[in-house]
């Protein structure tokens, strides 16, 4: 299967799925100058491609200042951060101002464990109060993440080159009742 990229988007922010922070874990903010936490868990948990030690200061630097109440953290009980999500925006994507799901990782050693719904939980309710519809990128080769996705209620974005033949490729191992919905 290729891994192509993708775009899931979500047309409002009403009936976001609510999954409680596990015992043994807790969500924090993240705290200035903790760039060097998200590049470790980003750089475990990424099968595609290499994380370089700038990739962290490209992805924020139009604000930094904002990651402060748009970043999470997920730590153990003992305050070893294991996960990291976003949520950031773009004001002018296709012409509107977007929420967005940014840079969702899980530290393998913690995945599967069904800690990214909570996560999820967090981000999207910081992403209602300021913003009507949230889009995330993604790739099609991420089954696991893309499946969470489609239950917090965002669509593929057919619009984009290729996604036709990504979603149906996803579709070919993912049954999803969204994935139905759009055809596939």
């Amino acid at each position: 299967m290729k891994n192509y990229s993708v775009r899931m988007i979500r047309e409002h922010m009403e009936d976001i799925p609510q999954f409680p922070i596990p015992k043994g874990f807790v969500m924090r903010n993240y705290r200035p100058d903790e760039g060097a936490i998200w590049t470790r868990i980003q750089r475990a948990a990424e099968p595609y491609f290499d994380v370089d030690d700038q990739l962290f200061a490209r992805e924020f630097k139009r604000d930094f200042g904002a990651l402060e109440d748009r970043s999470f953290y997920l730590t153990t009980d003992a305050g070893e951060e294991i996960g990291t999500i976003t949520a950031w925006w773009q004001p002018d994507l296709d012409g509107e101002d977007w929420g967005q799901i940014h840079w969702v990782a899980i530290h393998p050693d913690y995945q599967g464990r069904g800690l990214a719904k909570p996560m999820m939980s967090v981000a999207m309710a910081y992403l209602k109060r300021f913003h009507e519809r949230s889009f995330l990128g993604t790739s099609s080769g991420r089954i696991p993440a893309i499946k969470v996705y489609l239950d917090f209620g965002f669509y593929p974005d057919l619009e984009r080159e290729n996604s036709q033949q990504a979603w149906a490729e996803v579709a070919s191992v993912l049954q999803h009742p969204v994935l139905r919905a759009c055809g596939f």
